[in-house]
Formats: structure tokens, C-alpha cells, sequence
């Protein structure tokens, strides 16, 4: 048993931490907290069982509509909430994105009301063998997937032009505006890649238990105790607290639940987070700051 906690924690938490990647980079770009990441995962999810089931359009079009349409909602974030912002303090642009969070929370209930969806069965079912642990081939691919959209992250952000300027953007804003670098794109590119993120975070999850706002939104409310978790600007703090969670979250359920009589898995990430946060509040592999008054 402990075996095959530990392998489907670690599966589960390679998606928690994709989706924190793109907590980070906002961030690490704009110094704001999307707390609207959960609806967004819900929201990205629907859409591609709309495009992929209702409109029966061919997979490689629907991931490219919902790329088209994460670009406009990356422009209109930006340029309409976040834009207006400018020079205000913090606390209104994460304002803004709860207010963000409600109305998409709103507007997935509003398009998809009812009962959970289901996407087609697009892989052979049966188990394999890990040792004495056993998965599934979604699984699998679900990690392959996760492995090999933080490898195209990582690739951007250490060899692309682009990706470069993003990390100098981030590091001094002004110094960036001095050198001629648009920021506002680079803002509107941080929120295109964090919806991306959020985007195929939700689609594996929804792919492996069914479209269904709450746990979608449960499941972005847990990216944001990993990017706690691990560092708010920590890259790879994502990555470690993601599948610490993972883990941890599959042992609490697989021991606590019987004791308990249930619902362990959904606060045990969040009760992780408050201890590690008394010990160190910045994080694992965040920084301390200290500011002069």
C-alpha cells in the first residue's frame, strides 16, 4: 500500500506542479498573486471538452482554438483589469484577480450548468506494473505529458531571446522599460503561459476523473499551497513542493481517511502548508526580504 501511495502521489503531484509553474511566473513577472488560477483551470478544461466533444472538432484544432482563445483572455487580463493598476498598491491587482476568479467561476456555471463530463476514452484500459505498485496508462501519460511541458518551459526561459528578457523583465522593470522592452507584452506573455499551464493541468486531471467545476477549482487552489510551499518566486520550489504535496496528500488520504471517515485529501496540502509557513514563512526556496521603514 505504501508503494502505490507513494507512485500515484508523485504521478498526481507532477501535475500540481505544472500548474504552480504558471502561479510563478506571474509573479516573478508582475509581483501579482493569480488567485484566480482555479477558475481557470475549470474553465480551460470545459472549454476543451466543449471544442473536443460537443463541436467534435479534430484534437489538433481544438488545442489550437483554445491557444487562440488563451491569447485573448491573456490581452484582455492585462490590458483591461491589470493595466488600470498600474502604480496602485498590491492588494488591488490581487483584488482584481479575485474578482477575476468569481466571474469565471460564474461563467462556467453559467455555459456548463449540471452534471460532471466525461471525455472519450482515447487510451486502452488495463494496469501496468511498477514493482509492487500499479498504474494506469493514463497515468503515464499524464507524467510524460507534465515531464515534457516543463521541459519546453525550462528550454524557453534558459535559451529563447524571448524567455531571457522575460527573467531581466522581472528582475528590474524599469531597468527593462530603460532598454527598450515593451513590459506590458511581457505581462500579457506571463499570463498566456500561466493559462497554458493551468490549461493542460486541468485537461489531464479532467481527462482522468471527469469535468466538474468544484474539484477543478480545489485543484488550482492546491497549485497556489504549492507555490506557498515551495517559494512564491522559486521555480523549482514549484516543481519540489508539487510533488511534495502529491505525495503527502496520497499518504494522508491512504492512512488518515479510515480514521477520519474521509475529505483528509482535501485539507491535508493546506495543513501542510500552515506548519511548513510557521517554520519558514517564506517558503521552502524562497527568499527572504528584508525592507527598511
Amino acid at each position: 500500500m505504501f508503494s502505490q501511495l507513494i507512485v500515484s502521489g508523485f504521478l498526481t503531484g507532477s501535475v500540481y506542479a505544472l500548474m504552480a509553474l504558471g502561479i510563478v511566473v506571474i509573479y516573478k513577472a508582475s509581483s501579482v498573486f493569480n488567485f484566480a488560477h482555479g477558475s481557470i483551470v475549470a474553465f480551460t478544461a470545459y472549454l476543451i471538452w466543449s471544442f473536443v466533444v460537443q463541436l467534435h472538432l479534430n484534437p489538433l484544432l481544438a488545442g489550437i482554438l483554445c491557444l487562440l482563445v488563451i491569447g485573448i483572455i491573456s490581452f484582455l487580463v492585462q490590458r483591461l483589469i491589470l493595466y488600470p493598476l498600474t502604480g496602485q498598491p498590491v492588494l488591488a491587482a490581487l483584488m482584481a484577480t479575485l474578482a477575476l476568479g468569481e466571474v469565471v467561476s460564474g461563467f462556467v456555471t453559467l455555459m456548463w450548468p449540471g452534471p460532471a463530463r466525461t471525455y472519450p476514452d482515447f487510451l486502452p484500459s488495463g494496469l501496468i506494473r511498477l514493482g509492487p505498485a500499479t498504474i494506469t496508462l493514463g497515468e503515464i501519460v499524464n507524467f510524460v505529458v507534465c515531464t515534457l511541458a516543463f521541459g519546453a518551459f525550462v528550454l524557453f526561459f534558459q535559451k529563447s531571446r524571448l524567455g531571457l528578457t522575460m527573467r531581466g523583465t522581472a528582475e528590474d522593470h524599469q531597468l527593462a522599460r530603460s532598454e527598450g522592452v515593451r513590459v506590458n507584452r511581457i505581462f500579457i506573455l506571463a499570463w498566456f503561459i500561466a493559462i497554458l499551464m493551468a490549461g493542460i493541468g486541468g485537461f489531464l486531471m479532467a481527462f482522468m476523473h471527469g469535468v466538474n467545476q468544484e474539484p477543478l477549482i480545489s485543484l488550482g487552489m492546491k497549485s497556489l499551497a504549492v507555490v506557498i510551499l515551495g517559494g512564491m518566486e522559486s521555480i523549482s520550489g514549484a516543481v519540489i513542493g508539487g510533488l511534495a504535496i502529491g505525495v503527502l496528500e496520497a499518504l494522508g488520504a491512504g492512512y488518515l481517511d479510515p480514521i477520519f471517515g474521509g475529505g483528509v485529501e482535501e485539507v491535508f496540502p493546506f495543513v501542510i502548508l500552515l506548519v511548513v509557513l510557521m517554520i519558514r514563512p517564506y517558503g521552502l526556496f524562497g527568499y527572504e526580504r528584508i525592507e527598511r521603514v
